[in-house]
């Protein structure tokens, strides 16, 4: 998201954005010139005169200011589209890159901190060219007046472009303290406010508020922090915009007693006092801005970068899944170990133990989620020679089944129009064809996540009916009927282990029926 990507993005609107910005201090440092010509004129007292150059400073005033309404409207579009553009980059970046992200680092990355690039680097362009041209633009009015009166100026020019030094490296801190503390404050409302439910339950709701309460404070504060050294960048800035002003005043007072200076540009002295008070503020604050914020734009640079699908993988699925001295060490001291296993092609497995034992935890090892702290998975082809698995072969179930807001149809075939054919089938076998005659609209029936339209029994068949229309080689299911009644949960395993594909069941409380359908049992023991 650097300066060069922000004129890629439409290189025809940001011309014309930094044409219109040049214009505009040059439209009012020449009114300014025309006040000037004005108190000449009210001096030799020609009020013909006088009318027109007064018309004209009008139309030129106004210009001026229309200028700078559409100069910013044009970077704020063209900070639109960019945005745009980085955000489709990032979300691309996060799917290819394999890793897993938390979702509100990414919800972070994807709004916070855009917008945070937005105010303190895009918006600081338009101030750094606004700013630079007026100074240019005063520093040739002054060569046409007086050369002392140009030498003062380059000399407080010179000075005030080292005044964002004293500032830069607090102000950078302060604008990563509140993307920091950002995140932190999505991470505890995700942790939270999932389990709100259960608050409202036990009446605990004194614990949200005053975990939510923390996490807010922490994040005002670190807004407060940066407010903090914007303002006392501004005051800096802002006083030294002051002496000089009165330094050129002071300066043009004396020119003028002494015959060097036209009386008429005593009287304009104001009008450059302020446009330079401006135009030093501008750069000062600009430059300040855009060096607190380059170390965020370099990580959001980091996470647009294009990541190529990786090519490594097989594009068979494994016959055979082995595990070896795996083990897995928690950040709180807590670990796992498990038995040496073998899972053969097209076997039907139930994989039962003790709660806590690393059931769904070996799971979310086999498909990579999760990175052994000890020991290996071992996935070999049907010749026994190991390779490194296609994961699109393998279908997962989660206990909570992931869903999205769109049809059941588009959640059964994920979203690939070629599977249509295969779905009817698959919602016979899961027993989901009775569910989709009580919605109106049946299969198209687009489901609402905030609103929950539908039953925890018929997210997990929706979810049965997507491993099964992929023809996923192997599926490893979390108790993906727990929310299902015992006929039904009874109906769908029938229909479920008479498929070719290996699987590998995750559940509580089955009785001796449903426990023999499957060949064998994995029984894991929590040390």
């Amino acid at each position: 998201m650097n300066f060069r990507e922000l004129i890629k993005i439409n290189p025809v609107r940001f011309c014309l954005f930094v044409i219109i910005t040049v214009l505009t201090p040059i439209t009012l440092i020449g009114n300014t010139a025309l006040v000037q010509l004005e108190t000449t004129i009210v001096l030799s007292r020609n009020l013909r005169n006088f009318i027109i150059i007064s018309a004209i400073s009008l139309v030129v005033a106004a210009l001026g200011y229309v200028f700078i309404y559409i100069s910013q409207y044009l970077i704020t579009y063209q900070a639109q589209d960019l945005n745009n553009s980085v955000r489709d980059k990032i979300v691309k970046h996060y799917f290819y890159d394999g890793k897993k992200h938390q979702v509100s680092e990414m919800q972070n990355r994807l709004t916070n901190d855009l917008q945070m690039v937005n105010e303190n680097y895009v918006g600081a362009i338009f101030n750094l060219l606004y700013g630079s041209v007026m100074i240019v633009s005063i520093i040739i009015y002054l060569i046409m007046l007086n050369w002392i009166l140009l030498l003062t100026i380059c000399l407080i020019v010179a000075i005030t472009l080292v005044l964002p030094k004293l500032i830069e490296k607090p102000l950078q801190k302060a604008n990563q303290l509140i993307s920091d503390s950002n995140q932190v404050y999505l991470d505890t409302l995700n942790d939270w406010l999932a389990g709100l439910e259960q608050l409202r339950q036990f009446a605990a709701g004194a614990k949200l508020f005053s975990v939510s309460k923390l996490a807010s404070k922490k994040l005002e504060d670190a807004n407060v922090k940066q407010t903090t050294y914007t303002k006392l960048l501004n005051a800096i800035t802002g006083i030294a915009s002051a002496i000089f002003g009165l330094i050129i005043f002071l300066l043009s007072g004396f020119l003028v007693k002494n015959g060097l200076l036209e009386i008429s540009a005593l009287l304009i002295v104001g009008n450059f006092r302020f446009y330079l008070n401006q135009a030093i503020n501008q750069i000062s604050n600009a430059r300040g801005q855009m060096k607190g914020i380059k170390k965020l734009v370099t990580e959001i640079d980091k996470s647009a970068e294009p990541v190529c699908p990786s090519s490594k993988n097989s594009s068979i699925a494994p016959a055979i899944i082995k595990t070896k001295s795996l083990g897995l060490k928690f950040s709180n001291g807590e670990s796992l170990t498990y038995p040496d296993l073998q899972i053969k092609e097209g076997e039907k497995i139930l994989l039962t133990g003790d709660s806590g034992a690393g059931k769904s935890t070996l799971f979310k090892l086999i498909l990579g989620e999760l990175k052994p702290s000890s020991g290996k998975i071992i996935f070999e082809d049907k010749n026994g020679n190991q390779i490194v698995p296609d994961l699109r072969k393998i279908g997962y179930l989660p206990q909570d089944p992931v869903v999205f807001p769109a049809s059941i149809l588009d959640n059964i075939t994920m979203f690939n129009d070629k599977l249509d054919n295969k779905v009817a089938e698959a919602v016979k076998e899961v027993n989901l064809s009775a569910d989709l005659k009580k919605f109106d609209e049946g299969i198209d029936k687009k489901l609402n996540l905030d609103k929950l339209n539908i039953s925890g029994g018929q997210r997990q068949k929706i979810v049965l009916a997507r491993a099964k229309v992929h023809d996923s080689d192997i599926i490893l299911i979390d108790e993906g009927t727990s929310a299902i009644d015992q006929k039904a949960t009874m109906d769908i395993l029938n229909n479920l282990l008479k498929s070719k594909a290996t699987i590998v069941f995750i559940a509580h409380n089955f009785n001796k029926k449903m426990h023999d359908l499957f060949d064998r049992e994995i029984h894991l023991v929590k040390d």
